[in-house]
């Protein structure tokens, strides 16, 4: 009984989430990551543009490199970590230039992808297309790493990371790519996918911001139960398509896998009946 308080110790020494920066440095790094204006501005813009060639070009490295420095994810966690302490300003500030910040990439990617002169459906586009429940849990996953890498003091290499691992500017412009084609399959897919991402890291974010103790602050309050049922609803509604397009994916997988093997069978099957045929001749 007595080695029950020094485990619990210890768990708690190993796996406690220390706040290495003060609430309020915390709090003004997330409302300036949800800011509109200024240096994000610009980093949209040339995101954008990053996204756009690297998916017309097939360039996976530009592709990276528009996902390492796009803005999109500061109004997601700004939203979630507003939801989270129940600040209202906040909510509002990351939710508006969240939206206008999606309609602006998707508005100009749309203008890109019609006068390039380049009209390829690429490999890195159609990557965008079709997420999966696997994608979900690395929007999860990163959002939680990325929350982690906020509180934590030089935790850019973290934030950089996740950026990579949950891709938000890619899918958007993917969408964009669909319209200017008009191609609906393409945009529905680039746009669940992006949707997704958004979704999963602002919960992510949420949970974790409770976790570590941030709802004490600005008298948060618990959701209602109609909130929680529409919260609900919406994050299975989310779901069900990646579950069922990683399903026909693992289909297609095993179909393959099936299909060479058989094949194989094939190719053996000739082989011992040119052998006996060899025999016979002789």
């Amino acid at each position: 009984m007595k080695e029950t308080p020094v485990l619990r110790r210890f768990l708690k020494t190993r796996f406690n989430l220390m706040k290495e920066e003060t609430e309020h440095e915390t709090f003004s790094e997330i409302v300036e990551g949800s800011s509109f204006k200024g240096y994000n501005l610009w980093i949209l813009g040339f995101a954008m543009v990053i996204a756009c060639i690297g998916l017309n070009t097939d360039s996976t490295s530009a592709v990276i490199g528009a996902m390492l420095i796009s803005p999109l994810m500061g109004p997601i966690v700004g939203f979630a970590f507003g939801l989270a302490i129940n600040n209202r300003q906040l909510k509002t500030k990351a939710i508006r230039n969240w939206f206008w910040m999606t309609v602006i990439s998707l508005a100009a990617s749309v203008l890109f992808f019609l006068i390039s002169p380049f009209d390829n459906n690429t490999a890195v586009l159609n990557s965008f297309t079709k997420a999966t429940i696997f994608d979900i849990l690395l929007a999860f996953f990163g959002g939680l790493a990325g929350f982690i890498g906020i509180i934590k003091k030089e935790g850019t290499k973290v934030i950089a990371g996740v950026a990579v691992a949950t891709a938000c500017m890619p899918p958007l412009c993917t969408a964009g790519y669909g319209l200017a084609h008009n191609n609906f399959e393409i945009f529905a897919g680039g746009i669940y996918f992006y949707l997704i991402n958004c979704l999963f890291i602002g919960l992510a974010t949420f949970f974790l911001a409770r976790f570590t103790g941030y709802h004490e602050n600005k008298n948060a309050t618990p959701f209602n139960r109609s909130a929680n049922l529409i919260w609900g609803l919406f994050i299975i509604a989310m779901i069900v398509p990646g579950a069922y397009i990683a399903y026909n994916k693992w289909k297609q997988e095993h179909s393959k896998e099936k299909i060479i093997s058989d094949k194989e069978r094939l190719d053996l099957l000739e082989k011992k009946v040119l052998e006996l045929e060899g025999k016979l001749h002789k």
